[in-house]
């Protein structure tokens, strides 16, 4: 999980491996010419981004990087829709593959940076999606691989500015994992000695100085200061630059709008839902849906807050049967608890047979217990 942003220097393709591979992060005009092509792909813009990088990939056809680069555009299609496990097997598969060319690589050269920048990227990638889908002890090993493959990195490579983020990540969720998660806490020797404050300034340093790692320092950073440091309003000034920077992202825009929520800014939360949903349609991205499903809940909750419950339940209705229609429906967080919401103000409203409708619904799905328990109850009270 830390070690993703190494993965700004990189590209599709695929090819035989040569005896003598250049090192290209040495070369200060593949640095810029990826740095953009690195936003193309953070702005959903995957065409524009292979094409950026075409002339390298034509003349260095067998470098790894290209490898590295086709498992990136996948995993942007994985965390578009997380929920969504159909390609957890292609992105693994991907990551994989990249990681072996990357070791015949450093077979040939053990000095190659290149090899190493691959080995810890993939990994880290590796490591992340095993969290997400909270298989602890993978992802524990494949950060593991990472950060040697880092530690190596950094004595090659010591000027390297994103050298920073990885380090700031190891720091924070080295102090934070066994923290929150028990099963973590068990093998917490498995990890580096964590601090949490150093990481986040890092992290900070990062976001704003590193040539290939702000989109992945900025969104780290806005993630735990959501998420874990709850302190909502630094985390808004990051996830609104992201919104600025990659305006068709829509992991971006949710989060952004999450963090509104979060902060009861309902006025700017809602003119961002309206925005984005207006956004989306005219330009017909294929996870309209997705980006849906979420900001019509929060926009129901919103609704619900100002005493507008019949307005609520017409938004929550629309986003439970937006959530139908999407993979892996059973599991959806905001399909759960926009049934859930949808039976409360049907509720509120005096329509108790849509209430008890819904309620039974959310009960019937392998959502969160807690969603699913609160509903056992409003259900068995009507």
């Amino acid at each position: 999980m830390r070690y993703l942003i190494l993965a700004a220097i990189l590209f599709i393709g695929s090819g035989e491996l040569y005896a003598q591979t250049p090192v290209l992060i040495d070369d200060p005009d593949f640095q810029q010419t990826t740095r953009t092509a690195i936003d193309s792909l953070y702005n959903r813009n995957v065409s524009s981004a292979r094409e950026l990088m075409k002339p390298w990939s034509e003349e260095y056809p067998g470098h790894p990087f290209w490898l590295l680069w086709e498992a990136m555009e996948e995993w942007w299609l994985v965390l578009i829709d997380i929920h969504d496990q159909s390609r957890d097997d292609d992105l693994f598969e991907k990551m994989e593959k990249a990681d072996r060319a990357a070791i015949n690589l450093l077979r040939e050269n053990p000095q190659h940076t290149d090899g190493y920048i691959i080995r810890a990227v993939a990994n880290g990638y590796i490591a992340r999606q095993h969290a997400n889908r909270e298989r602890w002890i993978r992802s524990i090993r494949a950060a593991r691989t990472a950060q040697k493959s880092h530690a190596r990195l950094g004595e090659l490579a010591p000027d390297l500015s994103d050298n920073l983020f990885a380090e700031g990540l190891t720091k924070y969720y080295s102090a934070y994992l066994p923290e929150a998660y028990s099963v973590i806490r068990a093998v917490s020797w498995l990890l580096p000695s964590g601090d949490k404050e150093e990481g986040l300034k890092l992290l900070e340093q990062t976001s704003t100085e590193a040539v290939f790692a702000r989109p992945e320092a900025t969104y780290f950073l806005g993630n735990i200061l959501l998420n874990y440091e709850k302190d909502y309003d630094q985390a808004l000034i990051h996830f609104s630059h992201l919104v600025e920077e990659y305006p068709n992202n829509s992991f971006y825009r949710r989060l952004l709008v999450r963090t509104l929520y979060q902060l009861e800014r309902d006025n700017r939360a809602a003119e961002e839902i309206r925005k984005a949903l207006r956004y989306w349609t005219d330009h017909g991205f294929e996870d309209r849906n997705v980006l849906k499903e979420e900001l019509l809940y929060w926009k129901g909750r919103i609704l619900m807050q100002s005493g507008r419950h019949e307005e609520a339940y017409a938004v929550f209705t629309e986003s439970f049967n937006t959530g139908n229609n999407l993979p892996a429906r059973e599991k959806r967080s905001f399909h759960a608890l926009s049934g859930y919401y949808a039976g409360i103000t049907a509720e509120w409203s005096g329509d108790f047979t849509s209430a008890g409708d819904f309620y039974l619904a959310v009960t019937r799905l392998e959502c969160e217990p807690e969603i699913r328990s609160r509903a056992e109850e409003r259900l068995a009270e009507l």
